[in-house]
This record gives structure tokens, sequence and C-alpha cells, in this order.
């Protein structure tokens, strides 16, 4: 690499040029040479990182109105040349918002950190087309609104090609709208929402089941074992209201109502937390669903159990996750979690194994949220392989175009409206041990 070259920052082109490059350059001046030092000098302080089409951008006009098609290709391609021999190819940017502090951090970082695992073992061997592949993170602090400014950073800022991974809850709807308002695609979204599967923003491509598919598996199960009085308490809101109504579909196909159903605040507030009690045990329900934020959650379930409920408690994996139990405690034993991905800690099946032995070259905690980056990260490897160019354009009719993944006992692939596989939905019961029980 010419030494002038400023490793990880930004790159002067004019001093990147190798010397048998400029050559060649000064050998078509009867074309361009008038207007190539103007346009040098536009570039000077131009990234590399940005790759050709940015410098397309900053190029005079006059190169483009007095040129010649031969002198124009020789042109880019000079300059294409220049930036291979500079040994500096800019990364392939993705960037996520979610909560990496507070009390979903457990979920973020898990996620976080697999992603970035798969990734870097692509990058040890050669990345994708030479490139190597970045994550970056943004902490959102579980806030929708900062992860509407976090969106704005990783696009102007950071420059990323796409968004992948969010969670938390910004990941519903902020993220997508976000990611709509600045043309980035919005990859495997850790969220079951409707709003995401309408097929009314383009560009949004889901990995795992839909809220709709997790409550319909809740039914059939409850249904089989001869439960029929089933409430629900839910969050006073978009996500909230999907839940409700999903259930009331879902149970209305199995020919039974809904027992009793009322709302709880986010924060499960000593105001909000006795209404929804006293709606809810009025309906003497066999089961509870718990649809609400995970800290009103385990506030609804310690009143529960205190006012002497001893039915069942159910939920979905948006809800049902590390914070949650970890809220819960002693109460979490015998709650049931829907989940959307393979089950971590099995060998039965090829998926199962090589998780397993991706955790251990990596160090990384087995868990659904790390099961989950490392089956979405593996897709958008594909998908970018697959990528005429790294760009969000090229991405996402890659995206769009990518075939069914066969993990070995699961069939990952992104969809928009209509799943193209099965959509996964196992049930799993905590256990006293403290583990997940499938």
């Amino acid at each position: 690499m010419n030494p002038h070259c400023r490793k990880n920052a930004l790159i002067d082109l004019r001093r990147c040029i190798p010397i048998s490059v400029e050559r060649q350059m000064h050998s078509h001046q009867n074309n361009v040479t008038d207007t190539y030092k103007a346009d040098m000098q536009a570039l000077g302080g131009n990234s590399l990182g940005r790759d050709i089409p940015a410098i397309v951008s900053k190029l005079s006009r006059r190169t483009l109105l007095s040129g010649s098609s031969t002198a124009l290709l020789t042109y880019f391609g000079l300059i294409r040349q220049a930036c291979a021999l500079s040994g500096e190819r800019p990364p392939i940017k993705l960037g996520q918002s979610a909560p990496i502090t507070g009390a979903l951090a457990k979920v973020g970082l898990s996620f976080r950190d697999a992603a970035r695992a798969v990734f870097n073992e692509v990058n040890s061997q050669g990345g994708v087309g030479g490139r190597s592949i970045e994550l970056i993170t943004l902490d959102d602090e579980d806030r929708p609104e900062r992860t509407d400014v976090n969106v704005k950073l990783l696009a102007s800022e950071h420059q990323v090609v796409a968004l992948f991974g969010f969670i938390g809850a910004g990941s519903h709807r902020a993220g997508a709208r976000a990611a709509n308002a600045e043309g980035l695609p919005y990859i495997a979204a850790v969220s079951g929402a409707k709003e995401l599967r309408a097929g009314t923003s383009p560009w949004i491509y889901n990995m795992r089941a839909s809220h709709s598919d997790e409550i319909d598996s809740v039914v059939r199960h409850i249904h089989q074992i001869g439960i029929r009085r089933v409430s629900l308490v839910f969050e006073y809101n978009s996500e909230g209201w999907e839940v409700r109504d999903a259930l009331i579909a879902s149970l209305k196909q199995q020919g039974d109502n809904v027992a009793s159903l009322s709302s709880i605040d986010h924060e499960g507030s000593d105001f909000s937390l006795l209404g929804a009690l006293s709606s809810v045990l009025a309906g003497q329900p066999q089961a509870i669903l718990l649809g609400a934020d995970f800290i009103a959650s385990a506030r609804f379930v310690a009143a529960a159990r205190k006012a002497g409920f001893t039915g069942s408690f159910y939920t979905l994996s948006t809800v049902g996750g590390t914070a949650l139990i970890e809220k819960l405690g002693p109460l979490a034993e015998g709650l049931s979690v829907t989940q959307v991905v393979p089950f971590p800690w099995t060998s039965s099946s090829r998926v199962g194994r090589d998780f397993q032995a991706f955790c251990v070259r990596n160090k990384i905690e087995p868990s659904f949220a790390s099961m989950e980056a490392f089956l979405a990260s593996n897709l958008v490897v594909t998908a970018l392989r697959r990528a005429r160019e790294p760009t969000p354009s090229g991405l996402a009719v890659a995206l769009e175009n990518l075939p069914i993944q066969d993990f070995g006992g699961y069939q990952g692939s992104f969809y928009s409206k209509s799943r193209r596989s099965p959509g996964q939905v196992d049930l799993t019961v905590y256990a006293r041990s403290g583990k997940f029980l499938k």
C-alpha cells in the first residue's frame, strides 16, 4: 500500500494512485487531461469507503459532457484500478439499533455479539468479494424515539447499506418507518408485528414467525389439553391491540371465546394493575396469556398468584425472554413461552450441532436470541454474496430472490407479506432448574 494512505481514515485519492496508473492517465490527455486535475481536486477529501458511486457523484459536469465514451470508460476504469491497488477496500456496513443498556440489554447484547461473530468468521475467510462485513450497533435503551434518531445516524454518519436485527420497542414500528424514510432495507427485526408483514412498505424482510403465528400455536395447544377458558392482559397500544385481535380470531376458529381481557399500562402501575387483575380474574380463566411489556406482565403474574390464581400463564417470544424471567424470579416456574427459532441446546438436528459448535468457537452463550442472530446473519451473508453490488438496492434484489436455506432442521428465508416456508413456532416451559424445556 502507498505509505501516504491513512488506514481506517479518509483517504486522499491522489496519493493512493500508483505511479504506473498515473502514467496511464497522462497517456489519455487528449480526452480527459483538461478535466482530470479539477476532478482529482474535487475528489481529494473523499473517502474510498464510499466507493465509486460516491466518487462519480462528485465528478465535474464538464467531464461528463465533454469526454468521449471511450475516455470516460478509461477514466473510471483507472480510478477503480487505483482504488484496488491502494489496498483499501471499504467494509460493507450494516446498522442495528438495540437495547445495549437497561432491562433488555442481555437480549440486545446476545443478538449483537452472535451476529458479529458470524460476520467475523466470514471476514477471516476473505469477507464478501474481498470486503469485510461490519455491524454498527447503537444503543436505543428500548425507547422507540431513540430508535428513530439512531436510524438517521446510521444512514448519514455511518452510511450503512441496510438495517439489521432491531430489538425492543423500536423494532415494531419506529425502526421500519425510519428505514423507509432513509431508503434502506429493514432486515430480521426481532418482532412479530403485523405492520411489518402487511406488504405496504418496501424493503422489509422478516425471518421470524408473526405474533398471529405464535398465538395460533398457543390456542392449538390449550385446545388439545382441554382448556376452554382463556383470558388476556395486554398493553394499550398498537402491539397490544394486535395481540388482542389475534387471540379473539384464533379462539373463534376453535369455537371458543375469550373468557375475559383487560389492558394494562406499560409499567404495570398500581392503579392500572388493580383494575386489570379484577377484570381478568372475573372471567374465571384456566389460563392467562400475557401480551403486555415484560415489566407489566411480571407485576401482573405476581399479583395474580397472590390473589390465588393457580392456572397457567402463556406468553410470546418477544415478551417471555430473559428480562421477564429475571423479573419474575421463582414465579417464572411453569411459564409457557412460544419460541420462533430452533431450540439452542439440542444436538438432535444439524442446525443445533452447528450452532453449538459456533458458540464454542466464539465463546458465545447459547440462547434463543443468539440462535436467532446466528440464523439471520448467515442468511444476510448469503444474500450479500448473491448481490451484484453491496448497495441498498442491490441487497434488496438479492433478499427478494434469496432461495430457502436449509440449515438442517430449520428452513430459513426472508419474507415481506407471504412466507415462503412454514413459520417455526415451538412451545417451551421454564422449569424449576432455571432452564427452558421443550
